[in-house]
């Protein structure tokens, strides 16, 4: 009997270390994972508090998506090559959704601002959720190659087509064909 007895207190001893080693645990309070303060830890200065960064934050200045377009390759028998670029210069990840497989639009207008090409309308896009994340400092670049237009002054207009934003980045820049 006392050998039962000694394994049972062994038992409650061991589940009894075992519930207070996890209570021990370095889990966050509910307090810390709101993002509020916390001590600084191992500077000596114990009644300084510092707020944590939301998560996705790596100490970008805050800022905002910029867009731009720019040629990236004049023409040749190829035609001639646009980027629009999308780069992300806030403090958190951004994430556009789409409804199709489109991510962006562009229309070619001439000098009278006719609307000569539209991409949109040339293709088709497959029904399927999407989605572009840009981590912070990084970019979105999308090529745009213009062909077979008649001799002339023209101006290519880009933008994202993303679900449910109230920003489509919209870019214009104004070139000659020959």
């Amino acid at each position: 009997m006392s050998k039962r007895k000694n394994l049972w207190s062994v038992i409650l001893l061991a589940i009894g270390l075992s519930i207070a080693v996890t209570g021990c645990g370095k889990a966050d309070s509910p307090n810390q994972s709101e993002g509020r303060e916390e001590p600084v830890m191992g500077d000596g200065k114990q009644d300084q508090k510092k707020v944590r960064p939301e998560e996705g934050q790596n100490g970008i200045v805050a800022g905002s998506i910029e867009p731009s377009i720019k040629v990236l390759e004049q023409q040749n028998e190829k035609g001639l090559l646009f980027r629009f670029v999308l780069k992300n210069q806030t403090e958190k990840e951004k994430v556009f959704q789409f409804p199709t497989s489109q991510k962006f639009d562009y229309v070619i207008k001439d000098k009278n601002g006719k609307v000569v090409y539209q991409y949109s309308k040339n293709h088709m896009f497959m029904q399927v959720l999407s989605s572009i994340k840009i981590k912070q400092g990084d970019t979105f670049k999308q090529d745009i190659l213009v062909k077979d237009l008649e001799p002339g002054t023209y101006e290519l207009e880009v933008w994202l087509t993303p679900k449910g934003e109230t920003e489509d980045y919209r870019q214009k820049i104004t070139f000659n064909w020959q």
